[in-house]
């Protein structure tokens, strides 16, 4: 019998929830087979060009995205083209489409794509957050603007309260990250870490030993871990007019996306009901963030539908253009996200090629320049 490594484990058990996620998957398809016919005859009478040009928008969703986590990732001293960040950020929604809990998957994607090209894992690690940030308060806002559109007419009840809970958390968050970003509190933490002391290691029995010595390498490298955070935290400057540079960029994504789904109507001949366009889109968002199924496939197609039936959109147009919109948005990113890590994998560095060189902001060091500054 072959022993399988820890590598050959994580195989055996990413394999395994493919295998679950598309059973699931296919559950949810075949529940809905009646209407998935229906449309399906519907999609027979597409428009070629505006499928086309849907998916030309497409990709300039994806490449608005990319600019917004390059202009992230430059305010930390990385040096990635807008392009390559497009592509990683495709790949990294091409794994999270395969899996319930995708989020995680698509950042060790994108963080795997900007090792390769000499960001060093803390500063790739806070880009995908910091961009995980502002694509979320993007869609926040949206949302609280789709739910006014309607006014009192709204059918879809409970987003806006949602929304406004969402918009407090971001709030919250960009306070406190505000906060870290003050010299005082800086400087604090770099004074607070080196206190932290090891536990002393007494020579008892050997098993309380060797619980103590896994205790304390345990703490030495969650603070080596912290002191490495707190470094790269201190070398980055995300400043107001590169915040809402960012901020644009991913309002822009999520608007070209949505212009896909009005595209998907046109493609069949028909007209989306506008009023709740924007609100059956961000409903739609949200189910999607929740991990019922990979990517959200069956839970997405149905809110976007229910709730644009509910602005007034005829039963089966309006289920056969949001299936369009999905095969776009979801089944074709599938494919080309494949494809573009393959190709960020063949284009990228050599570990002996020399890191790209920092930005020439004002950049922060060391503990010295914390307490000049303040």
């Amino acid at each position: 019998m072959v022993a399988l490594t820890g590598q050959g484990w994580r195989r055996v058990a990413a394999a395994v929830v493919g295998l679950a996620a598309a059973g699931l998957a296919v559950r949810v398809l075949f529940d809905s087979s009646d209407e998935l016919l229906t449309a399906a005859d519907t999609l027979t009478s597409v428009r070629v060009v505006w499928v086309v040009v849907a998916v030309l928008v497409e990709m300039l969703s994806y490449a608005a995205r990319g600019a917004a986590s390059a202009v992230v990732l430059r305010r930390g001293g990385g040096v990635v083209g807008p392009l390559t960040m497009a592509a990683g950020t495709l790949a990294g929604d091409a794994a999270a489409y395969c899996l319930p809990f995708g989020f995680a998957a698509s950042g060790v994607v994108m963080v795997g794509v900007l090792r390769r090209r000499q960001v060093g894992a803390a500063l790739a690690g806070w880009m995908f957050a910091v961009s995980s940030l502002f694509y979320v308060a993007s869609i926040t806002v949206l949302t609280i603007v789709a739910v006014q559109i309607p006014g009192p007419d709204n059918p879809i009840s409970g987003l806006q309260t949602i929304s406004i809970v969402l918009l407090g958390v971001l709030a919250l968050v960009g306070a406190g990250y505000a906060l870290l970003r003050r010299p005082a509190v800086r400087l604090r933490l770099a004074r607070a870490l080196p206190s932290v002391r090891l536990p002393s290691v007494r020579r008892r029995r050997s098993d309380d030993r060797s619980e103590r010595q896994w205790f304390g390498r345990s703490l030495l490298a969650a603070r080596s871990h912290i002191g490495a955070w707190a470094r790269q935290l201190r070398t980055v400057r995300l400043t107001p007019a590169a915040g809402l540079a960012v901020f644009i960029l991913m309002m822009v994504s999520w608007l070209t996306d949505v212009a896909v789904l009005a595209l998907a109507f046109v493609a069949l001949h028909s007209a989306p009901p506008w009023t709740g366009l924007l609100l059956a889109y961000c409903a739609g968002q949200i189910a999607a963030s929740m991990p019922v199924t990979p990517g959200g496939i069956g839970v997405v197609e149905g809110s976007i539908t229910l709730a644009l039936v509910a602005f007034g959109g005829a039963e089966t147009i309006t289920l056969a253009a949001v299936l369009l919109y999905r095969l776009i948005a979801y089944w074709g990113c599938i494919p080309a996200g494949g494809l573009a890590w393959l190709a960020l994998r063949g284009t990228s560095r050599t570990p002996e090629e020399p890191a790209a060189a920092p930005h020439p902001g004002p950049v922060s060091t060391g503990v010295a320049e914390v307490e000049s500054a303040s």
